[in-house]
């Protein structure tokens, strides 16, 4: 079995220093430390990940966008052979996978937003596939994606102000036995 476990990023020291200093009115301060980040190892992608975030809340979501696809471009040639090939295993339990996990997670997600289910499904399947024990949700998504809802239903639904609760658990066990073809190989691994 295949697993891909990403090398210690010594930035990732500096972006928790300057993330500690975010209070939420900051973003001018913060951005261009971020942005100088990722020119100093553009491999490293939670300073992606959080540009990205504060460029949607500051109004600036072609940039966010932009950011965002760099980062799930590079996060994805980390992990894939030459051939394309995901990785057998991808754990969010290994911590220096999680920036990954989250770029590709994230892209994931946008194209679900856009309307492209089919591209947001292959990634998170893969996502999936990669990491059984899902602490990132990527089942869930699945889920509600094969139930035809969309990203904003899916959100209004469930984000309870940044968080998810037992809600969304509830309804993921009351539902995903409807879709045999999608789950059963993942129920399997977790009884295993």
């Amino acid at each position: 079995m295949k697993e891909f476990i990403d090398k210690f990023h010594p930035i990732s020291n500096q972006y928790f220093s300057i993330m500690d200093r975010f209070t939420g009115k900051n973003a001018p301060y913060i951005i261009p430390r971020l942005k100088k980040l990722i020119e100093k190892d553009p491999t490293y992608f939670e300073p992606y990940n959080s540009l990205v975030d504060l460029l949607m809340l500051s109004g600036k979501e072609s940039k966010a966008i932009g950011y965002m696809n760099q980062a799930s471009r590079r996060a994805l040639s980390r992990i894939v052979d030459r051939k394309g090939n995901w990785p057998d295993r991808l754990k969010w339990s290994i911590i220096e996978n999680r920036h990954i996990i989250k770029a590709i997670f994230n892209r994931a997600l946008l194209y679900w937003d856009e309307g492209q289910s089919e591209e947001a499904l292959d990634l998170l399947r893969k996502l999936l596939r990669s990491n059984p024990n899902d602490n990132i949700g990527a089942r869930d998504y699945i889920l509600a994606i094969r139930m035809n809802m969309t990203y904003d239903q899916f959100e209004e639904r469930f984000n309870k102000g940044g968080f998810y609760d037992l809600d969304l658990v509830e309804w993921f066990d009351r539902n995903y036995k409807k879709f045999r073809d999608e789950f059963d190989w993942w129920e399997r691994t977790i009884k295993e």
